[in-house]
Formats: C-alpha cells, sequence, structure tokens
C-alpha cells in the first residue's frame, strides 16, 4: 500500500462513527426545590432491574456556561447509568441571567439537589451513602463545589466525583467574573482554591487542548488534590479540546466529540464507580490510546519485553515507509518484540522520547527523537514520524516513516 493511500485511510476509519446513542427513555419529573414560584425539576431514572436493596446514585449537572441548558443535556450520561443499575438523577437550576441570578444561585441549587436526593433515599430506594455527582463544563464546577467551596455541610457534600472537562479552576476566568456581577470574586468559588484532605474520590476527563477549561487547571487540581491525600484520577486525551471535541477551531458550541475518546472516558467513568463501590464490578477500563503509546515507550527504554508485549495485540503488524511505499517489517507479537530486542542490543544507548503526541480516534501520531552513543563515544541523534492504531489498549499497528537527523 502506498503511503498516500494508507493515510487517506487513515482519515476515512478516524472520522466514521463508531457508535451511537439510543434515544433515552423518559424520566420521572419531581420538583425537588421552588424559588419564586418556579419549580426547579429532577428528572429522575431509575434502573429498569427491580431490587430490594438500595441504589447508588448520581446527580448530574449539565454545562452551558451558566447561563444555557437544561436537564435534558445530560440526558444520555443519565440513561447510561441508570442501564447500569444506578438511579440517575438529571438537575435543572438557576441560570444565569447577568441582572439578579449568577453562578452563587446555581451552587445553591447544586447543593440542595444533592441534599434532595439524600431525602429522598427511602422514596427512590438510594443508599444515602453512595451518593455521587456528576459535572459536565460549568457543571463541572458545580458539582464540585458541592464539596469544596464554603457553605458545604455533610448533607450536601457527595460521595464522589465525576467530572468531564470541568470549570474547576476559573480564577481568572473573565466570563465567571461578568456574571458573578460583583457580588464574589471567581477566586471565590473556584473549587481549585478550597482542596483539602477528606474530599471525595475524583475523576476528571479533559481534553489537552481545551481552551473554554484548560487542560493545565485540571494537571494543577489533580496534582493538588494527591498532596492532600485525595483520590484524584486525571483522564488526558490529546488532540481534542473541549468536552473532547475534534473540532479545535470552534469549542464553544462547534462541537465534533472524537468518538474513541469519548467511548474511552465513558468506560473509564464506570470503571471508576465500580471501583468505588457505586457499580458492580466493570470491566477494567482499557488504557487510552496515548496512555498505551506512551507506556509502550516507556517500556521500550527500560528495555521491559514484557511491558512492551503487553501493549501489543497478538496479530501486530509493523510497516516501514519508504518512499510512496510502505514496507512490511515484522508480524505478529513475537516478532516484533524480537526486531525491537535486537535494535537494543545493537545500540544499547538508543532513548526514544516523545516531543510531540496526536490523537485522532484509534490513531496516535508521535514525533519521537532518538538519541544515542557512537562506539567512540559521540551522541547522535534522529527525528522520526511513527503512527500507532491501538484498540482496546492493544497496538494492533504501527507505520514508522523515514528518520531525519
Amino acid at each position: 500500500m502506498s503511503a498516500r493511500r494508507f493515510l487517506s485511510f487513515v482519515v476515512l476509519l478516524a472520522v466514521r462513527p463508531l457508535f451511537a446513542l439510543e434515544a433515552p427513555p423518559a424520566p420521572r419529573l419531581l420538583t425537588y426545590k421552588t424559588v419564586a414560584g418556579v419549580a426547579l425539576k429532577a428528572h429522575v431514572f431509575e434502573p429498569a432491574q427491580l431490587s430490594n436493596e438500595p441504589r447508588a446514585a448520581i446527580v448530574l449537572f449539565h454545562g452551558g456556561g451558566w447561563n444555557s441548558g437544561d436537564g435534558t443535556w445530560v440526558y444520555p450520561s443519565a440513561q447510561r447509568f441508570a442501564k447500569l443499575g444506578m438511579v440517575a438523577v438529571a438537575i435543572d437550576y438557576r441560570l444565569s441571567d447577568e441582572k439578579s441570578v449568577t453562578p452563587i444561585e446555581a451552587m445553591e441549587d447544586a447543593r440542595d439537589a444533592i441534599r434532595w436526593v439524600r431525602a429522598q433515599a427511602p422514596t427512590l430506594r438510594i443508599d444515602p451513602k453512595h451518593v455521587a455527582a456528576y459535572g459536565v463544563s460549568a457543571g463541572g464546577h458545580l458539582a464540585a463545589s458541592t464539596a469544596m467551596v464554603p457553605k458545604v455541610d455533610p448533607t450536601s457534600m457527595p460521595d464522589a466525583l465525576v467530572l468531564y472537562s470541568p470549570a474547576i479552576a476559573i480564577a481568572d476566568s473573565g466570563w465567571a467574573r461578568k456574571l458573578l456581577l460583583g457580588r464574589a470574586k471567581p477566586e471565590e468559588i473556584s473549587p481549585d482554591q478550597f482542596i483539602r484532605a477528606g474530599l471525595p474520590p475524583t475523576l476528571i476527563s479533559q481534553g489537552q487542548e481545551d481552551t473554554m477549561t484548560p487542560f493545565g487547571g485540571a494537571m494543577v487540581f489533580m496534582r493538588h488534590m494527591k498532596a492532600t491525600g485525595n483520590v484524584c484520577e486525571l483522564r488526558r486525551y490529546s488532540g481534542v479540546g473541549h468536552l473532547l471535541t475534534r473540532n479545535l477551531d470552534e469549542q464553544e458550541w462547534g462541537f465534533d466529540p472524537d468518538p474513541v475518546a469519548r467511548m474511552d472516558a465513558y468506560r473509564a467513568e464506570e470503571a471508576f464507580l465500580a471501583s468505588h463501590g457505586f457499580l458492580p464490578p466493570q470491566p477494567a477500563a482499557p488504557e487510552g490510546p496515548e496512555a498505551t503509546v506512551r507506556a509502550f515507550m516507556e517500556a521500550l527504554n527500560a528495555r521491559d519485553s514484557e511491558g512492551m508485549g503487553k501493549r501489543m495485540a497478538e496479530d501486530v503488524v509493523v510497516f516501514q515507509t519508504e518512499g510512496d511505499q510502505a514496507r512490511l517489517q515484522a508480524k505478529g507479537r513475537a516478532a516484533l518484540r524480537s526486531t525491537l530486542e535486537s535494535e537494543c542490543k545493537q545500540m544499547p544507548s538508543l532513548h526514544r522520547e516523545p516531543h510531540m503526541l496526536t490523537t485522532n480516534g484509534a490513531f496516535v501520531s508521535v514525533r519521537e527523537r532518538s538519541t544515542w552513543k557512537t562506539e567512540k563515544g559521540d551522541e547522535r541523534s534522529q527525528n522520526a514520524m511513527t503512527m500507532y492504531e491501538v484498540e482496546a489498549g492493544k497496538i494492533r499497528r504501527i507505520w514508522r516513516f523515514p528518520a531525519q537527523n
């Protein structure tokens, strides 16, 4: 196969939809709070399976920049969790209007929603000690604020946080400052400013190219959480932006979620909740494509044959491009391990450093810099491009492009 035909084939695979979400069933609409005569609704999805045992619950907060959206925006996730056996409750909250309603009111509603769900434990057959909060974008801020921002009390603190592109570091947000109408400063409601010991276990899924809720904020948040003794997992997805969109030029409304990254995030959410007792045991979430490639390269540099083999599919294939042709270099896990081990023996000082990774669905492109020493002790280096196809945490195909000195 020519390199040009191969690249066209990759693009077609990468943009093809991998799955479609079913239309969610109609939930029960209950009022959890009334403000100024307006009833705020809880959209309750219950598992189809009947059970006399209390079920874990998850309270979902939609995104929309604090000023748009409603509970229907998180119906697909609510339905997904209900199918797994949880009581899923999507929440309507007051939206900022730049007149009198600010994110402060939405935070109050979020706390009241958690309290209401716990109070409904006997009616909804919920375990009040297993109530998680789920938040998307601005909803991620609301979910996190129920556990972190002042005015927290035990009845409003969730037992776990699942956050998707969350606004958890907003101290410098001009948009939040505008919506607050001078009633508070953004840093006074930013979850990352209130991290302390004893917070709920937290999972964050974040695109590395996110311009709406920057990845750097999530990274610092995760490090601070761990430094204070909390459990915090961060799933990083390179090459995608807000809500894991592939459309990096328009991340506010023109979403084009990467289907592979999104499915990986969903599996990670389910495995995380299972690991903390909210769901029955679930299949372990495989590493995301980027994590698999990074782990493979680390094992290669460490001369860890077992670690390399763990990330390869049994039928892995490696192609070496030469001009306009892609030549088969190795076929099968055993053959590739033998090839890599031979390279390491011939060049014992060889080290491959990933300089730039771009993920598009199942495909990870890596610009590598290889360094080594000659027999005379002189240092040498090369740059090269390698493309990996990853499926369920296993590398299935590798294409190596010519090296440049």
